[in-house]
């Protein structure tokens, strides 16, 4: 018999997942939502088998995999224990593992981050292959249900990295959180000034780049930046660091090598050429 997961918060990352694994056929999808539109979208989509609005139809699967934001994902824990079967697996999507580690007590739970998603949301935007060769990292509090949400990820097309929390929260708040972080930062700055009609007109594909995260949902990523304040705000004093630096090499001859230091760190991870 296949397992079951349910998916709680059919969203883009709960969508996808859900996509991939009935793509697989070796999971059966149970997709928990508050409303019925919701539950409609993701069967037309193909991202669950059957959905309900109850959360008590947890009781029915074997892996329960939290996709709703952060903040929520701790007392969700709290109001699902009472349907859970014996030995279910609880695990999550948080981009934040520290807190949650801390905070989730009394089920077998596995922290999980896939690296994989995209600044447009809900299920109408979920693709079975958003996970295909990502990283997902696992934070196993209960090491003995680690396997299943592994083997669950890699299903969907992920690699898999086990870290602890204090190691993920440190490491993605340099490269997922700060990045977000300055890219609203800079459109703040050319918001603010008065020339916007020329300031637009002369917009290309520069900024446009190197802002495209902020155009994700700004809830989902106060919660994130509330949830991992103490290693965003070690990443902004870095980076503070490292403009002043940069500010002082624009005027030295040194300035083009800075520029081809970071140039060819940045190149082989993205198979730049």
């Amino acid at each position: 018999m296949k397992p079951t997961v349910a998916i709680v918060g059919i969203g883009l990352i709960g969508g996808s997942l859900g996509q991939a694994l009935r793509r697989s056929k070796r999971y059966r999808v149970l997709g928990i939502a508050r409303r019925p539109s919701t539950l409609f979208d993701a069967k037309h989509r193909g991202a669950i088998d059957s959905g309900s609005t109850r959360l008590s139809d947890v009781h029915q699967a074997d892996i329960i995999v939290l996709a709703t934001p952060v903040d929520s994902i701790a007392p969700l824990v709290q109001k699902l224990k009472p349907y859970l079967k014996l030995r279910a697996i609880v695990t999550d999507v948080g981009s934040v593992k520290g807190i949650l580690d801390r905070r989730i007590r009394g089920v077998r739970y596995v922290g999980a981050h896939p690296l994989a998603g995209s600044h447009k949301t809900g299920v109408k935007a979920a693709r079975p292959d958003l996970f295909r060769g990502a990283t997902c990292v696992l934070v196993p509090q209960d090491p003995s249900a680690a396997g299943a949400v592994r083997a669950m990820w890699k299903t969907a097309g992920a690699r898999v990295l086990v870290m602890s929390a204090q190691a993920h929260d440190a490491a993605v708040a340099l490269t997922s959180h700060l990045p977000h972080l300055l890219a609203h930062a800079l459109v703040s700055v050319v918001a603010q000034q008065p020339n916007q009609k020329v300031l637009k007109s002369l917009m290309a594909g520069s900024f446009r780049d190197i802002t495209r995260v902020a155009s994700s949902d700004p809830d989902q990523w106060a919660q994130i930046f509330r949830a991992n304040l103490k290693h965003l705000r070690h990443g902004i004093r870095l980076f503070q660091k490292q403009l002043i630096h940069f500010d002082a090499e624009l005027s030295r001859p040194s300035l083009r090598r800075a520029l081809k230091t970071s140039r060819d760190y940045r190149q082989p991870l993205f198979n730049v050429r």
